[in-house]
Order: structure tokens, then sequence, then C-alpha cells
């Protein structure tokens, strides 16, 4: 009897230690997974890109007591992962969820100013953790992802996806509809537990296809996406059956816009979204930055169709509201999990500002952008970087704005001043230099970075700064690309980054100008011929066409030309130039020519100079002229000129000479067409005495002398009245019409 009264307790022992291996085996299992869970999220907060942190007044937590008391576990986070901050540890992240079965849910403060204002053109800057590419134990699966939603629900920051008092998990992300019926057959049904008068995007990290309700709103999408819809529209969900007796419902969704992307892969993932007040759309870029701020290398762009404004209630409560909407994150997850994090750069409602930047050779006098076909520019070309700062609108002001700006490689940049900084607001472009001693090396590399703080903010008032740098491309003797250098531009709320473009430095190509003249004198009424070969220091082939002649004649800039264009030269000789300064340009006695020419692609010769010496003598300069209109003439009638008649007498003898100058005309009549005027062109002398200039040789208009030293000019014709000088005479009457003639103009020395 003793005997079984052991055994059956030996088996009762056996069974009771079998049921602690049971019942111990998933609190093990727990503890694990919550650990790596932890674990993971410590792992994203501690490789958290540079952000604004958060002050806990932009943001409320969702209210989701309401329902059955849920418990909220979006929070703000420490760079400790504290909840609590202190000045040694600021808010660096919300952490949305973390494990199995939360909810989650924070939403923009709307009554402390954080908002989206639809009336303007906002944008939404931020980082975004989904996890590792796998968890520790890798038969543990991934949670749901998160939302962005903007919303006008009457239940504020009570919004979450619910049936009653029961919350949405899972699939429901805490946003779309709950399908957990399979009674249910009315798509309404399931909008209506929606997060009401609201658009969302989601970032599904676990595709819900089992064909079953709770569990299929992503039928025929095979894996982690982007996509967007309107959670509280019944149009968003579709009735699909199962079974062949008993029937079964179960939805699926609508989704908009949908890209497949991996989402959980341990890395943080920019995000931009830019609402356009103008069209109602909303454009999303992700993965637009690497975690160093710099451009990322293929980024998932898409613009949204028109958001309906009817889906936030129509135009009237979105106007009651003054088009701010609340914005915010949700995320519920199922019985999988994964880290969701946040980290922000800009908060739309704050501060709406822009940088882009570009590239300008100012040698070659011209621009290189991101989209530029050429953007080449010469060994030894000077260039300037700009950095343009705009502020569109916030109701903060931008500043404290700190710029850290990576100088691009293969460019010198001079001791001293190298650049300025300038406002729209300013009266001085160079109030703000920037000096060469601003420039470090960033740790554990060769890159050289310029750190600046703007002296002024930009707002309303003041809402555009550019950064000027000024370098110079390096000589190299292979064509080199520089690749786009980083800029970034931090302040307390908002965190901005651009990337000059890149450019490639061509190898140097010398170009050299020999003119064959440095001195030369001209005699009166002489152009000055200028020749000359232009080369290459590598012997290769000139093309005229591709060559442009740039010449300045006493600092004043003459029209351009090709060496194409060069006169009394074939244009197929090579390298040949050929071109005349006219005699009326050379307007001192001692006139300095400067020479230079410039290829297509921007290499510049350097600049020949050649003394033009006008030698003594005269000169004479005259233009068309004309006579006054007449209705009606009758013979004897003098008809007066129009305008002053300039007609200039350049007196360039040598000093001392006592020998006047004589200036005299003929005329060999007036007509028009066949027809000849009737009256002679004729000059009249202060004393009255008129002479007939019709086939009259030397007809004496004018005298002068050398007054005094160097060029001397007289303007013979300002010195006559309107009763004398060369006038027209009539001799009868003459039909309507214009008539017109030749003047024949002798000036000289009597010599």
């Amino acid at each position: 009897m003793s005997g079984k009264k052991r055994l059956l307790f030996l088996t009762f022992l056996a069974i009771f230690f079998n049921l602690i291996i049971i019942l111990n085996s998933p609190v093990t299992s727990l503890a694990t997974s919550q650990t790596d869970a932890l674990n993971e999220s410590m792992e994203g907060l501690n490789d958290a890109p540079n952000n604004l942190g958060l002050d806990s007044t932009q943001f409320t937590p969702g209210d989701l007591s309401g329902y059955n008391g849920t418990k909220n576990y979006a929070i703000l986070e420490t760079a400790m992962g504290r909840p609590t901050a202190a000045s040694y540890d600021p808010f660096r992240a919300i952490r949305v969820n973390t494990y199995k079965n939360q909810a989650g849910a924070i939403w923009s403060n709307v009554e402390g100013g954080n908002y989206v204002d639809i009336t303007k053109q906002q944008t939404l800057s931020l980082w975004m953790y989904f996890g590792p590419k796998t968890h520790k134990n890798s038969s543990d699966g991934f949670g749901d992802g998160m939302a962005f939603v903007l919303q006008n629900s009457d239940d504020g920051i009570k919004a979450f996806a619910h049936k009653g008092t029961e919350i949405g998990r899972g699939e429901s992300m805490g946003v779309w509809g709950i399908d957990n019926d399979t009674s249910v057959t009315d798509p309404l049904q399931i909008a209506n537990t929606a997060i009401q008068k609201s658009w969302a995007l989601e970032f599904d990290t676990n595709s819900n296809s089992s064909k079953s309700s709770y569990d299929d709103f992503d039928y025929n999408i095979s894996g982690q996406h982007i996509a967007y819809g309107y959670p509280g529209s019944s149009n968003t969900y579709i009735r699909n059956t199962s079974g062949l007796i008993f029937k079964e419902n179960y939805f699926s969704m609508l989704y908009q816009g949908i890209n497949y992307i991996e989402l959980h892969d341990g890395k943080w993932h920019h995000l931009t979204l830019t609402w356009h007040p103008n069209d109602f759309t909303i454009t999303y870029k992700f993965n637009d930055k690497n975690l160093d701020g710099s451009k990322g290398a293929n980024p998932l762009i898409a613009t949204t169709s028109a958001v309906q404004a009817n889906e936030f209630g129509g135009h009237d409560a979105l106007n009651k509201i003054g088009g701010k909407l609340r914005w915010g994150f949700v995320s519920s997850n199922g019985d999988a999990y994964e880290a969701n994090l946040i980290a922000f750069e800009s908060i739309p409602s704050e501060i709406e500002g822009e940088v882009s930047s570009n590239i300008v050779d100012q040698t070659q006098n011209k621009a290189i952008k991101d989209d530029s076909t050429d953007n080449t520019v010469n060994s030894g070309d000077d260039l300037a970087f700009n950095y343009n700062l705009s502020y569109k609108s916030g109701s903060e002001d931008w500043t404290e704005n700190v710029a850290k700006i990576d100088l691009p490689s293969n460019v010198t940049f001079s001791n001293g001043i190298i650049g300025y900084v300038t406002y729209n607001n300013a009266t001085d472009d160079k109030s703000e230099p920037i000096y060469a001693s601003e420039i470090t090396t960033k740790e554990n590399s060769t890159t050289q970075v310029v750190t600046h703080t703007l002296g002024q903010g930009l707002n309303d008032t003041n809402k555009n700064a550019t950064i000027t740098l000024y370098g110079v491309a390096n000589t190299v003797y292979a064509n080199t690309l520089v690749a786009s250098a980083h800029a970034n531009f931090s302040s307390p709320n908002l965190i901005q980054d651009t990337d000059t473009p890149e450019f490639v430095i061509q190898k140097s190509k010398p170009i050299n100008l020999s003119l064959d003249q440095s001195n030369i004198s001209v005699g009166v009424g002489k152009n000055a011929n200028i020749t000359g070969v232009v080369s290459y220091a590598d012997q290769t082939t000139v093309n005229n066409s591709d060559v442009t002649v740039y010449a300045t004649l006493n600092d004043d800039s003459l029209d351009k030309f090709t060496l194409a264009d060069s006169t009394n030269i074939a244009n197929t000789t090579s390298g040949k130039l050929n071109f005349d300064i006219p005699y009326n340009k050379l307007t001192q006695p001692t006139n300095t020519l400067k020479v230079h020419v410039m290829d297509k692609k921007g290499n510049v010769s350097t600049t020949s100079t050649v003394v033009i010496t006008k030698t003594g003598g005269l000169a004479l300069s005259v233009d068309d002229y004309s006579f006054g209109n007449i209705n009606q003439a009758t013979p004897s009638m003098l008809i007066p000129r129009k305008g002053t008649w300039n007609i200039l007498v350049e007196d360039s003898r040598k000093d001392g000479t006592t020998s006047p100058w004589k200036l005299s005309a003929s005329n060999e009549g007036l007509s028009n067409g066949d027809t000849s005027f009737k009256g002679n062109v004729i000059f009249k002398s202060s004393s009255g005495v008129i002479t007939n200039l019709f086939n009259n040789d030397n007809v004496p208009i004018a005298t002068g002398y050398k007054q005094g030293s160097g060029r001397e000019v007289t303007n013979v014709g300002q010195n006559w009245n309107d009763s004398e000088g060369i006038m027209l005479k009539t001799t009868g009457q003459n039909t309507i019409g214009n008539y017109s003639g030749k003047m024949d103009w002798v000036l000289s020395d009597t010599i």
C-alpha cells in the first residue's frame, strides 16, 4: 500500500514539475522579447541624426483613457531613453510604441501654435525609425508600422480608431477602420470606426493579406509599403467574401499611391512632407537625405491627388478653424513588435524656410545648377558658391542660424575674407564678411568646413539671405569631377540642408594671344590695324568660330567678335587675328587698346596691350544732314537747316603751327528719283554773301588756326545761326517728295 502511495506521490511531483516548466517557458520568452524590443528602441535612439530636439509644449499625447483605459505608449524621449528631460539630457525623439499590443498617438498642440495651416505652404521635415532588419529572435514578427495623420476630428486628441471602447490594433494602425466582425457588409460601418475627418499616410511594415477578418487590409500588397487614403471614407474599404456555404465578410482597402519600400532595416529614414495650398496636394519625399544631411541617392518622391476638403468636414468647417489642421502620428501593434521612433527637423507652423545652392563661374559668366547641362569650369576660373536662404512664413523668426558649409575639393580659398553674407534689407552687400579663420578641418577627414553664425534673423521684413564664398578652381591636368559639397543650416526651430551641384574642372588648356603690335602710329583719318595669332599651348587646332575677341579702348569696351569675323582674313585661317580700330574712335592723342581672347570652354588668354598714337594732321568728321520740311516753296526761297549740323574739324598738327586750315564744300544737286530739285545748296556768309555750291569746287566754308597744344576740335556748324551757313535756295516750284544729294568736303592745310 505504501509503495503505491509513493508511486502516486512521485507521479504527482513529475506532473507538477512539468507544469512548472510549461508555465515558466512563456515568461522567459516574454521577458526576452521585451528586452529585445527595448534594446532595439535604444539602438535607434542612440543613432538618431541631428534634430531639433523637442519642446513638450509643442505636442500633446493622445488621450486613449476612454477606450477601456488603454495606455498611450507614445512619449517624448531623451537621448538616454528617459521620459523626463533635463538640461544635460533634452528630449530628442518621439517613441510611438515599441512592443506587442501597444497603442501610441502623439498630436500637435494646435492651441500652442503647432498645426498645419492649409492656406500656406507648409513643410514638415523629420526622421523615422522602424527597427532592425530582423529581430534578435528571427522568429519574432514585426509590428504594423505607423501613420502620419492630418485630422479635423471632433475627437481632437482622443482621435483613435475605435469600436465602442475597443481600439483598432494591427492592420488598423490606430487610424484605419476596424474589421473584426464577419457579419458586417456595409463599408460605412468600417469607416465609422476610423479616425474621422482625416487623411493618412501610412508606413506599413507588416502586410495584412490573409483574406480574413482583421487581416486583409493589404489585399494584393506583398510587402512593406507607403500609401495614403481617407480613413473615415466608406470608399476606402472594399467588401470581400469567403466560404462556399457559410459566407463570411472581410474588407480590404483601396489605397492610393502605393509604393513598395524597405522600412525596418536598422536605419533612420528621412521624410519631407510639403502641403501645397494652391491645389491641395501633398508632396512627400522619403529617403531624400542621408544621416549626415547630404542628398539621398535614390529618394522616393510622390505627389498626391488633390486632398478633398469634404473629408475634413468641408470648406466651411475648415474656415471655421482658420485652416489649421491637427497633425500627428499613430500606431497600434498587434501580436508583433517593432520600435517606432520620430525625430524632427522642422515644425511647419513655426518656420517655413528653404535653402538652395548654386555655383557661378565668374570667369565664364555662367551659373551651374543641379539641372545644368553644362557643369564644366576651367582650371583657374574664379568661382562663387552661393547658398540662398529664404523665409516663407511662420510664427517665429529664423534666428541663431549656424551655417556649416563643407568646402568643395580642388578649389582654393584665399586667406583673409573668403566671402560675404548679404540680406535683402541691407544697403551694404559687404557688411558681414566671412573670414578664412572660420575654416576648420573635420575630425578624421580632409574636408574643410566653414562655420558661421548669421548676423541677422530672417522674418517677414527680412526674408532672404545669401552666403557667397569665393574660390579659384585648381589647375588640373585631367578632367576632374568635384563632388557636391554639403551645407547644413541649424537653428533652434529649423534645420535645413543643401548640396552644391557637382561640377567638372577641365584640364588646363592654356590659350595664347600674340599681337604683332605693341606701339603703332596712325595718320589723320587712318584706322589702326591690329593683327596677331591665337594658339593653344598643346598645339591643338584653333577653331576660329569658337574663339571670341574682347577689347577695350581707353577703358571703354568695344563690341566683341569671333576670330571668324576678323576682317581681311579668310575664316579658314586658323588662329589668325586681324581687325581695325576706326580712326573716329581714337579720341586721344595716345590711345590704349587692351585685347584678350576666350574660347567656348572658357579658356582665357592673358591681356595684350597696344598703344596707338595719332600723328599730327587734320581730320574731318561729318554725318548725314537734312534741311527743313516745307509745304510750298516759292522761287528764291531760302530753306534753313534742320537741327544742328555737327561738322567737326580736328586739328592735331604740331604745336606752334601758324598756318590756317580751310574747309570747303561743293554739291552736285538734289533729286527725288529722276526728278531734280529746282534750286541749289548755297553757303551764306555772316556778311550775307551767298555762294552757290552746285558744281562749284572749293567754296570756302570755314577757316581756323591752331590755338594751343594737343588735339583741338572745332564744330563749324555749331557756330552758324539760323540765317547763315549752308542752306537750300529754291529757283522754282517743286513737286512733293524727299530730295537728297551728296556733299563733297575738302579740309586742307594752307601751307
